[in-house]
């Protein structure tokens, strides 16, 4: 009876707590059901209509600004570009495929017939797989909830913004049918290239209605939603056809195709189907073209293409457009006087480039990407970026190779050899590199070498520091990734592509101590409300040591006051810099720097043929020299260069390294000395170390006045031999060039002997080439013979050129 009491008061308890919790939870229940129920009646308040959406609210125009600093007042600003939406052509639902149709839902929401509004299911999923991969690997918005958010809501992500998304795509479903809510979706929805909703995109892209789409055309547009800018077809083909697999899959994975149409629509092609890439659309460009569409491009990928083009914002760029303008001028000056001239082709083909970099932020200053009508040249010679990257930079890679050398032991005063030099490619060929002169020979130190542009000191460099370290000193300087450079001998003479402003940004580092600045293009973004929402500012790396940049500058210099680049010479200012000129005189560059500028100036045809006398010297040297004359003017000159110690040599030069390590002499083969550069007949051998190295031919010498000494080939004092033996041409009677069919040694006496060259027997030249202008420096001609003698004894290397 007891136990009987107690079950019956226990069961009285259990039920009191059922009463009281059915009560909470209806309490609980009803104040969500109130919240949800007001939710939706002051969403349904913002529609005004039965049929349609809330309007569109503004896209606000952003606008782009140049940045012009002064010494007595605040910055001022000068806009160039403005950037706004919208091209969209809309399409009613009947007219769109309804492969188009399956393939956006099979990719974008495969479960948009079952749901209404939103997929809890869905949702739990990318929870469980966003938790599990530790970040957002997957979303789990509906085609509707996107629609919403694209015309009503901001792409911020917090839960305020995804509670109102869910609220209104519920609504949006109750208000409209699927087919609706598809139609709308598919025309809102952004493809790229300024393509909005699908008629458009098919126009853009294809040059096509929607309803004429093929299935294979149809699933590449329907993957681009994801990632426009990603996937775009126009500038990554590959992603793009890796994106439709995808949506391919999807739709076989759904049952809208068969394995055989998924077949057909992931073999059809791509680039020959695509229209000519479109000119942007919704862009207002009012200086520094070149500029102003670069910076729309990186914000783009940066930021996205919505927000950039939405938002209102206020982009204020590192461009000084007074620099851009003084830039623009003397480019235009020096382009066309060369194209009147027959140096370069005309009709827009001869081209220039220039870029400016400040030496110690790394902000852009100016920007001229070629010279001509934007419409018709818009390809940015400047920095065109993958895959070209640019145009070969000939000798101006050299100090990237010299810096490498300073970092490993060698001082300006190393001495190294100029002398011929032969070295076995992997391809078992060997390559006879030469300098521009056979009078460039013996010993060079560093600083006259790199002054004097010798190619074999460069080559040799290369060899003693190796390749890969000068890889990795010049992809760091340079601050682009190392397998843009080719890892083979020909790279001391500068065979892989580069663009100016790269250029540009790498010799900064020469100016300013050693410190590579992160090269920027704008410095802050503020919000259409004058928020700052990014803020740039410079950001500093070392890449080389202080003694190293010290040094650097200083052989520089000497290039400018003694060596190829005179002509760029400014009174009054300091400045160093570099020539370069590429095999048969495709390239010209200049870069140099002052202590607060570094300016690249390149000069080609864009059809990459050769110019005619061309030099880095005399083509692009006086450009830079003008510009740099008025910037000074217009910023003055606040900075100097590092001073300081340079580079104390830690490795012994070059021959003495060599002794150590063996090298590989050519020798003449009828005496079986060392050759000379008057031996006809000679043979590479190579000498063990500590291995006895013979001394120079005596028999081939130059013809020499009668005299009772004369200077040997390894430069101590010889005693003169009354008669010489000579090689000559049995058709002119000349001393023989390696041109001449048929030769023949003779003896004759000192004082006879013949001291002019034949000139019957020679290379293939261009007879309408005009004669040299009195006005070009001798160095400018010696560069562009080195071109021509690297040129005739360069072998086939793979992705290379012979350069100088």
């Amino acid at each position: 009876m007891g136990r009987r009491a107690r079950r019956t008061t226990a069961s009285a308890r259990i039920a009191r707590w059922f009463k009281y919790l059915n009560v909470v939870l209806l309490l609980m229940a009803t104040v969500f059901i109130c919240g949800w129920a007001g939710g939706l009646v002051g969403l349904r308040q913002a529609f005004r209509g039965q049929h349609r959406l809330v309007d569109y609210r503004p896209r606000l125009t952003t606008k782009i600004y140049s940045t012009e600093t002064h010494p007595d007042k605040p910055a001022t600003h000068t806009v160039i570009g403005e950037i706004y939406k919208e091209n969209r052509a809309l399409v009613p639902l009947r007219e769109i495929p309804g492969y188009m149709q399956q393939a956006t839902v099979a990719v974008e929401d495969h479960r948009f017939w079952l749901h209404r509004g939103i997929s809890p299911r869905d949702m739990l999923r990318a929870a469980w797989v966003n938790v599990v991969g530790g970040g957002v690997r997957q979303g789990a918005s509906t085609i509707t909830q996107q629609l919403v958010r694209n015309i009503w809501l901001t792409h911020e992500r917090t839960w305020d913004r995804k509670f109102k998304e869910i609220l209104l795509a519920i609504e949006v479903e109750r208000r409209f049918s699927k087919q609706e809510i598809l139609e709308m979706y598919l025309n809102e929805v952004y493809y790229g290239h300024s393509a909005y909703g699908i008629g458009t995109a098919a126009a853009i892209f294809f040059g096509k209605r929607p309803d004429e789409l093929t299935l294979g055309e149809a699933t590449l547009l329907a993957g681009l939603p994801k990632a426009p800018t990603y996937y775009s077809p126009f500038n990554h083909p590959q992603r793009a056809k890796r994106r439709r697999q995808e949506v391919v899959a999807a739709m076989q994975r759904e049952g809208y195709i068969q394995a055989g149409q998924a077949k057909i629509a992931t073999q059809e092609q791509i680039q020959s189907r695509l229209q000519p890439e479109p000119k942007a659309t919704g862009i207002a460009v009012f200086g520094a073209p070149h500029f102003t569409h670069l910076v729309i491009r990186l914000l783009c990928d940066q930021y996205g293409v919505d927000t950039v083009y939405e938002s209102g914002w206020r982009v204020y760029t590192t461009l000084d457009i007074r620099l851009q303008k003084i830039a623009k001028d003397e480019l235009e000056k020096k382009v066309n006087e060369l194209r009147d001239q027959g140096r370069i082709k005309g009709n827009l083909v001869g081209q220039g480039a220039l870029a400016c970099v400040d030496v110690h932020t790394g902000g852009v200053l100016a920007m001229v990407g070629g010279v001509g009508p934007y419409e018709r040249i818009q390809y940015n010679r400047a920095h065109p970026g993958p895959p070209r990257y640019g145009r070969q930079p000939g000798s101006s890679f050299k100090p990237y190779v010299w810096a490498t050398a300073l970092e490993s032991g060698y001082s300006p005063n190393s001495k190294f050899s100029a002398d011929p030099i032969v070295i076995r490619l992997d391809t078992g060929e060997y390559w006879r590199p030469k300098n521009y002169s056979a009078s460039q020979e013996g010993a060079y130190t560093l600083r006259r070498a790199l002054a004097q542009s010798v190619n074999l000191v460069s080559v040799r460099l290369l060899q003693k520091v190796g390749v890969n370290k000068v890889v990795n000193y010049a992809a760091r300087v340079l601050n682009i990734p190392r397998e843009r450079l080719d890892p083979y001998p020909a790279l001391a003479l500068g065979v892989s592509n580069l663009s100016p402003l790269e250029q540009a940004s790498g010799y900064c580092c020469f100016a300013s101590g050693g410190l590579r600045a992160k090269r920027r293009f704008w410095s802050r973004i503020e919000n259409y409300l004058g928020e700052v929402i990014v803020d740039n500012p410079p950001r500093l790396t070392r890449v080389l040591r202080p003694e190293t940049a010290i040094s650097m500058t200083s052989m520089l210099r000497t290039v400018v006051t003694s060596g190829t680049g005179r002509q760029a010479q400014v009174p009054g200012v300091e400045e160093a810099g570099k020539t370069g000129t590429t095999q048969d005189g495709r390239d010209a560059w200049w870069v140099g720097f002052t202590p607060d500028l570094c300016t690249a100036v390149w000069i080609g045809n864009d059809d990459n043929k050769p110019m005619r006398r061309s030099s880095g010297g005399y083509f692009c040297a006086p450009v830079w020299r003008e510009f740099v004359k008025r910037a000074v003017g217009v910023l003055g000159s606040q900075g100097q260069f590092p001073e300081g110690r340079g580079v104390v040599a830690t490795r012994p030069d070059e021959a003495e390294e060599e002794e150590e390590e063996g090298m590989v002499v050519t020798i003449c083969t009828q005496t079986g000395q060392r050759a000379t550069k008057y031996c006809s007949q000679t043979v590479d051998k190579l000498f063990a170390p500590g291995e006895q190295i013979p001394g120079y031919c005596t028999k081939h010498r130059a013809p020499r006045a009668a005299s009772t000494s004369s200077t040997s080939p390894e430069g101590g004092q010889s005693h003169e031999p009354r008669t010489v033996t000579v090689t000559i041409c049995q058709d002119s009677g000349k001393l023989a060039t390696p041109f001449c069919p048929r030769t023949s040694e003779i003896e004759v006496p000192a004082d006879s002997a013949p001291t002019s060259k034949c000139t019957l027997h020679g290379p293939p030249t261009d007879t309408s080439t005009p004669a040299p202008q009195p006005s070009e420096d001798a160095d400018d001609k010696s560069e562009q013979e080195a071109v021509a003698a690297n040129s005739e004894t360069q072998p086939t290397v793979p992705t290379e050129e012979g350069q100088r």
